[in-house]
């Protein structure tokens, strides 16, 4: 059936009236009306369209181009809408410094110069005033490491230096132990709830990489000092072995050492590996540097942790806790080479693997490792 013109008028009639109001009306005032309302409503119909496309286009925009830096970008920092850009939920950065990025890779820019001496007769009082921060107020940062590399000397420096308890992703297993209910105070509570600083993890999985979206500090040391360190941690805090019988053990290459420990050396490369490919904001300290200029590297951590910068509470820091004061030296006073050659040539391409993986990202290489743990 063929519909007239002034059918199909009516039945339009009949479909817009409630929407402009023409309920009741006349055919002929309701025609009226929708003549003069149809067109207006088209126009702010197309309008509004295009401003919520234009509006998601820059947001997506802006997610995608969050985290592309080409190597060798220096990102000044200097107003609110960079830092969010950026820095994500990094809401307390300091103002003024500058990052250098090396494709993931991150180098703040510090100048330790125009630091005076600290009168030391301060200090204890900043190792007091300590605090744990409030709910959800700080960015979930990790300090990642494998064991014996510096991890707990490190957040001790922090927390100095931030006045901010540092948590654990360990939490759950280290929350009743005395040091850490005394001087780790965030880490005897969920991780999650973003009360510390930073947070310690010995994890790499990339899923659990993952998790910390807005950055990590990898912790590298030596893998000759921190596995031979780790191996006489878990044998004689775990396993209640003697330093003689330990010692016995490396000298003779038992296969407690050769053999079931490998694993240990597989950790630690996995360890670097995982956070140097799969986090997406990545500060390397080396444990050498930060032990032959600690107030440099504590400085440059405080600034990627975007915490503001305190001369005299860095300083207070590094005075106050030193690796010689700490747990790390538990081979200091080995005179005997423990590895084998067959260790050592295991133990040199992980650190050549990890270091091919550093200059493809154009960033710093290893520390000289080679000639570490030979006798003179």
């Amino acid at each position: 059936m063929r519909y007239t013109v002034e059918k199909r008028t009516q039945m339009n009639i009949k479909l817009l009236s409630p929407i402009f109001g023409c309920r009741g009306m006349s055919a002929v005032s309701a025609q009226h009306r929708l003549s003069r309302c149809f067109w207006p409503a088209v126009c702010v119909i197309f309008f509004c369209t295009y401003i919520i496309c234009n509006t998601y286009n820059v947001r997506s925009s802006s997610r995608s181009k969050r985290l592309k830096h080409q190597p060798g970008d220096v990102i000044n920092v200097t107003s609110a809408s960079h830092i969010t850009e950026i820095k994500g939920h990094l809401s307390n950065l300091s103002s003024g410094f500058s990052e250098v990025w090396h494709d993931n890779i991150v180098y703040p820019q510090v100048d330790i110069s125009d630091f005076k001496p600290v009168d030391q007769t301060i200090c204890p009082a900043m190792c007091q005033d300590i605090e744990i921060a409030p709910v959800n107020s700080m960015p979930l940062i990790a300090l990642a490491s494998f064991p014996r590399s510096g991890n707990t000397w490190s957040r001790s420096l922090i927390q100095i230096a931030t006045k901010y308890y540092t948590g654990s992703v360990h939490w759950e297993t280290e929350r009743n132990l005395q040091r850490v209910q005394e001087w780790f105070k965030a880490g005897v509570e969920d991780y999650k709830l973003r009360r510390g600083v930073c947070v310690k993890t010995h994890n790499f999985g990339q899923s659990h990489v993952n998790i910390f979206e807005e950055g990590a500090i990898l912790l590298l040391r030596n893998p000759y000092y921190s596995l031979a360190s780790e191996f006489i941690r878990y044998n004689s805090v775990l396993r209640n072995e003697t330093k003689e019988r330990i010692v016995e053990m490396m000298k003779t290459n038992d296969e407690n050492w050769t053999k079931k420990f490998l694993a240990q050396y597989e950790k630690w490369k996995f360890t670097a590996l995982s956070w140097i490919k799969n986090c997406k904001r990545l500060m390397i300290v080396f444990y050498e540097d930060l032990e032959s200029n600690p107030v440099r590297e504590l400085t440059r951590m405080v600034s990627f942790l975007g915490q503001p910068i305190n001369p005299d509470r860095i300083q207070c820091a590094v005075h106050s806790f030193s690796p010689m004061k700490g747990r790390l030296n538990h081979t200091s006073q080995m005179t005997f080479d423990p590895y084998s050659p067959k260790l050592h040539n295991i133990l040199d391409g992980y650190i050549s693997e990890i270091n091919q993986t550093l200059i493809r990202k154009n960033a710093t290489p290893l520390p000289t490792y080679e000639n570490y743990f030979h006798p003179t």
